[in-house]
């Protein structure tokens, strides 16, 4: 099944809204999509930049999960790529 191609601020929406879904993350502040530059399977990843009242160790690990979970149906848009 083909991936689909979302834009950053779109893939930062979600990606913050699934990551506050998990266990003691409820108010993680701000997360991170990162371009990845390399010709790997996905082009992006994910990390929290301010955890807010959630233990930066969960956090991270929730991000971890969440990365894992949204990279099998998406994939960021590259510059005069048309979304879906």
């Amino acid at each position: 099944m083909p991936k689909i191609r979302v834009s950053m601020p779109e893939l930062q929406r979600r990606a913050l809204l699934e990551v506050r879904k998990q266990p003691g993350c409820h108010n993680v502040q701000e997360i991170a999509i990162n371009r990845v530059a390399t010709h790997a399977e996905n082009n992006w990843s994910l990390c929290v930049l301010a955890a807010g009242a959630a233990d930066a160790n969960t956090a991270a690990r929730a991000a971890v999960h969440v990365q894992t979970i949204l990279r099998r149906d998406y994939d960021l848009l590259t510059d005069g790529s048309v979304g879906p």
